[in-house]
């Protein structure tokens, strides 16, 4: 290495040993979409131009297992908070607003539609000046909607705090969180990210448990306070000890003409086509299911039981899906997910009218779409470099929130009421139909990159 290249390494916080590092030969730019690490070739879109670049190879390990470690823990609580929305939604609508299903649909959609489009926006940031000030920065935004909406007594102040507040902080580490895992793994990519991801299914369990109590024993604004307390000290401490990985040796990433030019691949337009597409039902189930139980005469702590069983399943499946992922293809295995969401929404959901039907629906539905969104990550890394992976996440995430923050409110007002008794067939077909839509983007996009395809 140069002198310049040597204190590009010091800066990284934890530095990769100099048996990570390729050679490599003939490229025109620093470009980690351009070459094949398991080869340690150049790819094809390498340059005619003479010139060596060393780059670093992620280390499938070592420091990486603590990003891991804290991704995990953000997720699970920032999340898993956010996936435990269908308890308050189910007690705003019964207690504190009553009737006002639609309206208040639209609390926890503007959380999750400001996280995944606004984070488009600064993963920008996040590449640029480093992941610990964006989550530090985001603890702040997230435990303080928690805080403002516990002193909320208007529907549009829990859309400011709750919603739009929450949503901005997890706008500002969800990027971040998302990339972390692929940039420090390479064979073990999908097993990393499912790992990382998982956090937000074991805090859902968790938390949708601990909502529903915590509400019945000091009430819905004490508990939002301590959802404050735990959800800003997990954030801190995540973003105290996570770190980047750049196979340039350089901390921060600088958007070119060349980031620009692989979001015009065919494989990330299929890929953000077919997140659009699916995320419009994907997280409908999270917020209607504990309505839906207790419209079906169960009981508030079964619908809460129901919300907690989705998370816990989605958090196996999150871990499944990124270890089989690595196995049999992270594109095949994203069709498969998608595929199986639809069926089991459409056929058993749409049917379920007791407590035990209900229960296989969220666990194969937890099991299907934890898989789906575990994969996203590794499969924009495995199709397109990591590089500028937490600008694709970023973006990809963003389009995801488009559908994420319209889904819920579309199928609840295609609900219809008779004698008093909400019909929740047209929104489940409604939810079931986009993701099946989506698992048709998912398959054309297998046949034009091929279920294990590293590049088109």
């Amino acid at each position: 290495m140069n002198s310049e290249n040597e204190k590009a390494v010091e800066r990284e916080e934890v530095p990769p040993s100099p048996t990570e590092t390729i050679t490599v030969s003939e490229l025109k730019s620093v470009d980690h979409s351009l070459f094949d690490l398991e080869q340690g070739q150049p790819g094809p879109a390498a340059a005619d131009e003479m010139s060596t670049v060393t780059l670093l190879a992620p280390p499938d390990g070592g420091y990486g297992w603590v990003v891991v470690a804290t991704c995990f823990l953000n997720n699970f609580a920032m999340l898993g908070i956010m996936f435990s929305w269908g308890i308050f939604q189910q007690l705003y609508t019964d207690e504190v607003f009553p009737g006002q299903v639609s309206a208040v649909s639209w609390i926890g959609t503007l959380a999750f539609g400001v996280m995944y489009i606004v984070g488009g926006f600064f993963s920008l940031f996040g590449a640029k000046i480093g992941y610990r000030t964006m989550i530090l920065t985001g603890s702040v935004f997230v435990s303080g909607g928690c805080v403002a909406a516990s002193f909320s007594t208007e529907i549009w102040h829990f859309y400011l705090s709750q919603g739009i507040l929450y949503g901005l902080g997890a706008a500002m580490a969800n990027p971040c969180i998302l990339a972390a895992p692929s940039q420090w793994f390479l064979k073990k990519r999908g097993l990393a990210s499912g790992i990382g991801i998982s956090g937000s299914g074991v805090g859902g369990l968790v938390f949708s448990v601990l909502i529903e109590k915590l509400n019945a024993s000091i009430g819905f604004r004490q508990c939002l306070r301590v959802l404050a307390g735990i959800v800003f000290v997990s954030m801190v401490t995540s973003g105290l000890f996570i770190r980047q990985f750049s196979p340039t040796g350089t901390k921060a990433v600088h958007v070119s003409r060349k980031d620009l030019e692989t979001m015009r691949q065919p494989a990330f337009l299929l890929m953000i086509a077919g997140v659009m597409m699916t995320s419009f039902g994907y997280f409908s189930p999270l917020n209607l299911l504990p309505s839906y139980a207790v419209d079906h005469n169960l009981s508030k702590a079964q619908g809460a039981m129901i919300n907690s069983l989705l998370n816990g399943a989605s958090f196996f499946g999150r871990f499944i899906g990124g270890l089989f992922g690595d196995r049999f293809g992270l594109v095949n295995l994203t069709l498969f997910c998608v595929t199986a969401s639809a069926l089991t929404t459409l056929v058993i959901w749409m049917f379920a009218s007791s407590l035990p039907v209900l229960i296989v629906y969220v666990i194969l539905y937890g099991l299907m779409g934890g898989g789906f969104i575990s994969l996203l990550a590794p499969v924009l890394a495995e199709q397109l470099g990591t590089s500028c992976l937490t600008i694709l996440v970023g973006f990809t995430f963003g389009v995801n929130g488009i559908g994420s923050m319209l889904g819920t409110p579309i199928a609840t007002a295609l609900m219809t009421e008779s004698g008093g008794q909400k019909n929740y067939k047209a929104s489940i077909a409604f939810i079931g139909g986009t993701m099946a839509a989506g698992s048709l983007v998912f398959l054309y996009m297998r046949h034009r990159v091929g279920g294990k395809a590293k590049s088109i």
